[in-house]
């Protein structure tokens, strides 16, 4: 994974060093991103004033709603989707740039943002190769979390972004209101970390004895010894997975 076109100036190069060594990348085998069920809806819910068939003037010559016109924007070079490259593609560079630049999506004042879980969406759906209408381009890889894109950028731009990105109330998976106390809550990615200090983002699927059996962002589920987690990741997953 290379430096994104935008973060060229304060680059940290440990942290791409990092970003690049094989525990924080990791290949797509998992999890499809369906992108009429999953992304399009998003797609035309923030983006469909400039970039769809409803558009009064269509922007850019994108239509998301169209899918034979949209992948005919599919390629390489400065395309607006590349196949299994997310870090090239001018779809995730333009809804992840900062909001005050020139070629972000949407501008400032222009429409709302994709929150950090969608931007997510965007990367892995790129990165499993871009299915669309039956068709499917080569597969790629992404960072094991997505939050470690803002390792490279100085911190206040690094804090602005994320403020920029944060998931709105009712954007998150909540209990059912005629939930009770001690009923689990639906499964959704959170941070886990070792007794070493270590930290990963997984999704705790349920407790089986003595293991977490966690979902990575790829899609792989791997069982974890509880002994291991910390204090607090240990009384996370218990009260995760409602009281086990």
């Amino acid at each position: 994974m290379k430096p994104l076109p935008f973060l060229a100036t304060g680059i940290n190069a440990a942290a791409v060093a990092l970003l690049m060594a094989p525990a924080f990348v990791t290949s797509v085998t998992a999890a499809e991103v369906d992108y009429e069920k999953d992304l399009l809806p998003i797609l035309m819910k923030k983006c469909a004033d400039c970039h769809s068939t409803k558009s009064e003037k269509v922007k850019g010559g994108l239509k998301f709603d169209d899918l034979k016109h949209f992948q005919s924007q599919f390629g390489d070079g400065k395309s607006w989707v590349i196949p299994g490259n997310w870090d090239s593609s001018q779809l995730f560079l333009t809804v992840f740039r900062p909001q005050e630049e020139k070629e972000a999506m949407p501008r400032k004042g222009k429409g709302e943002r994709l929150n950090l879980n969608e931007v997510k969406l965007v990367m892995h759906w790129i990165a499993d190769g871009a299915p669309i209408n039956g068709e499917r381009g080569p597969k790629g890889s992404m960072p094991e979390k997505i939050e470690d894109l803002f390792l490279d950028l100085p911190p206040d731009l690094a804090e602005k972004l994320k403020q920029e990105r944060a998931v709105k109330p009712g954007e998150e998976l909540s209990p059912s209101p005629d939930s009770g106390p001690g009923t689990p809550m639906p499964p959704r990615e959170q941070d886990w970390t070792n007794r070493e200090g270590r930290t990963i983002r997984a999704t705790l699927l349920r407790l089986n004895g003595d293991q977490a059996i966690l979902r990575l962002p790829d899609g792989r589920e791997v069982p974890y010894p509880m002994a291991n987690l910390s204090d607090e990741s240990q009384a996370q997953a218990r009260k995760s997975a409602g009281g086990q």
